[in-house]
């Protein structure tokens, strides 16, 4: 493969040494510095650019993803109670394809669960949605473009029929935050901010009906807790301690992390947005971080040319004009994922699985959903990283690739 890029930080030895060196991926880190600035911050009317995109007139920021659609679902039954006579309908369609963790928020609510399928490209089976959506007449369609991809694009008027029918469109852009065709059919648009960002807590929701902002409470706790582990991560990456000291710090750092995902799946209060983490996404650049994983998405791609034990799920350009929509990961099927993410984990690249299958969907899924959930690791390519790091994954994968065919 031919480089296509010159690098200019030194020496090649000098290179290697510093690649062997690096992590990718994992968890966010924070500069404790940024947290001192953002702690002293005044954000009384925060806003996010990208999320002026969706065209609602109402926008509410919370804790986490979670959050969000527990806060949209709150405000769906409040709009929608019929002047509180009657109960807001609760009977929807979710895909099957799906982070478990989406599920909680309608169980907490007392929703009926429903399941449509997605096909190996990550499109909805639009025949299966239909018949479902004629016999079901489900109260709410929950759709999800997947890793900046508008998956949805072929059923976008379909989204509009079914909305001026009554049905109420949910949108989660989680994977697709910077998408520019995304969540306008929809009545609630939702995401988490805290996947895209170095930020202890973070997720919207979008939407023209009113927002039940009542139910937001403040997580000082959760905020808190998320600082300290996020820092530490940054005092493993980059502080003075020795090795040993840092293997202690980065088990203490997972650790937390573990624990604080484990209480977000059983906390049922809806927090709102914290003020430090107002204040970080305050002083980000979004229009350069999507730039920065356009650029990855790009650069990754030349390293997957010719690879047979590994292969992108997505297009080289898509979105609007073959324009990039910096995914939130780059998604490839690999033909043993699990010896893949192993071989990336041994070289200090951690690339999650999205996502382990849940309980509610578990005895639902079509022969291409178990393929997706069985072949699919995420690759790493946020704004923290550039061209360097792009360069030691390549590599990396470079060196699967080979491994592989040797084996073989």
């Amino acid at each position: 493969m031919k480089e296509k890029r010159t690098w200019k930080s030194g020496t090649d030895k000098e290179v290697n040494r510093k690649l062997h060196m690096m992590e990718i991926g994992s968890i966010y880190e924070i500069n404790p510095a940024t947290v001192a600035v953002a702690e002293e911050s005044q954000t009384p009317l925060f806003s996010l650019k990208e999320t002026e995109k969706y065209g609602k007139k109402n926008v509410s920021f919370t804790a986490s993803g979670r959050a969000a659609i527990a806060l949209a679902l709150k405000s769906y039954a409040q709009n929608r109670a019929g002047g509180n006579k009657t109960e807001a309908g609760k009977k929807c369609l979710l895909p099957a394809y799906m982070c478990d963790t989406v599920f909680f928020p309608f169980q907490w609510e007392g929703w009926e669960i429903q399941f449509y399928h997605i096909n190996k490209n990550l499109e909805a089976d639009t025949g299966q949605l239909c018949r479902l959506m004629e016999q079901q007449r489900p109260d709410l369609l929950f759709v999800h473009p997947y890793y900046g991809v508008d998956t949805w694009k072929p059923m976008r008027s379909l989204l509009k029929e079914w909305r001026a029918q009554g049905i109420c469109i949910m949108e989660d852009v989680t994977q697709s935050y910077y998408l520019q065709s995304a969540g306008r059919e929809a009545d609630y648009v939702v995401g988490s901010l805290r996947k895209w960002y170095s930020v202890p807590d973070g997720g919207f929701v979008a939407s023209n009906e009113l927002l039940a902002l009542d139910c937001l409470v403040q997580e000082k706790e959760f905020m808190k807790k998320r600082l300290e582990l996020l820092t530490e991560k940054w005092e493993y990456l980059y502080g003075s301690k020795s090795q040993e000291e840092k293997k202690a710090m980065k088990e203490e750092f997972l650790k937390k992390n573990r624990e604080m995902e484990a209480w977000l799946d059983d906390h049922r209060e809806i927090g709102v947005l914290s003020r430090e983490a107002a204040g970080i996404l305050k002083s980000e650049d979004e229009q350069k971080c999507k730039n920065r994983r356009n650029e990855n998405y790009r650069y990754l791609w030349e390293w997957m040319e010719g690879k047979t034990r590994f292969w992108p799920m997505l297009p080289r350009s898509f979105g609007e004009d073959g324009k990039m929509a910096a995914p939130l990961y780059f998604p490839v099927y690999a033909k043993d994922r699990d010896r893949m993410q192993k071989f990336l984990t041994e070289h200090g690249i951690y690339a999650p699985v999205l996502w382990p299958v849940g309980k509610e969907n578990a005895g639902h899924l079509t022969g291409d959903e178990k393929y997706i959930y069985s072949h699919m690791l995420a690759l790493p390519m946020d704004q923290r990283y550039g061209a360097e790091e792009m360069k030691r994954l390549g590599k990396v994968l470079e060196e699967y690739e080979e491994q592989e065919r040797n084996l073989s």
